[in-house]
């Protein structure tokens, strides 16, 4: 019983039908794999090329960042100078304090015009040259300490400001 039947054996069709696949996917990854060789090894690829004015800006820009600088601005004369924080729209300073940090590129009077310095009655003093970040790091150094220097704590108590007066956040 069943044993006269003959037996036939099934052919898996899957794997026949997936080999054609990759045979072809492999062929045409080696074919691009061999022009994007020739295309790089001969010559015919060019890196792109900045306009000589964009080349020039480009030289520029990279300088400024290497040649940065952190500044204050002082106080030039006793007097009321106006304040960005703590509910006051002015403050008191004595020549040479402090009224404002910052970093520029650009130097002096690239970051202000003279005008701004004299109407506002401030001297631009230079603390710290290097690169872009270090000078960042140096102004968030003094931002931070400023609550301490002697400056500040020679003012009553309630008049200590927690950063100088035109510095009107923490960054």
């Amino acid at each position: 019983m069943g044993a006269d039947r003959p037996q036939t054996k099934h052919r898996d069709t899957k794997s026949q039908s997936i080999l054609p696949l990759l045979l072809l996917g492999g062929t045409i990854l080696l074919f691009f794999g061999v022009l994007v060789f020739k295309i790089y090894n001969t010559g015919e690829y060019e890196a792109p090329k900045l306009s000589p004015e964009a080349q020039a800006k480009l030289e520029k820009r990279l300088k400024e960042i290497d040649d940065s600088e952190q500044y204050a601005l002082l106080a030039s004369m006793n007097g009321w100078y106006p304040c960005l924080h703590s509910g006051h729209s002015t403050y008191y300073l004595l020549a040479g304090e402090v009224w404002k940090y910052g970093v520029t590129s650009k130097g002096e009077f690239g970051r202000y015009r003279t005008n701004f310095l004299t109407q506002n009655k401030v001297s631009y003093l230079i603390e710290f040259k290097g690169t872009f970040s270090e000078c960042l790091k140096q102004e968030q150094i003094k931002l931070y300490f400023y609550p301490f220097l002697p400056e500040n704590l020679a003012r009553p108590e309630a008049e200590r400001l927690p950063r100088p007066p035109y510095n009107p956040i923490m960054r």
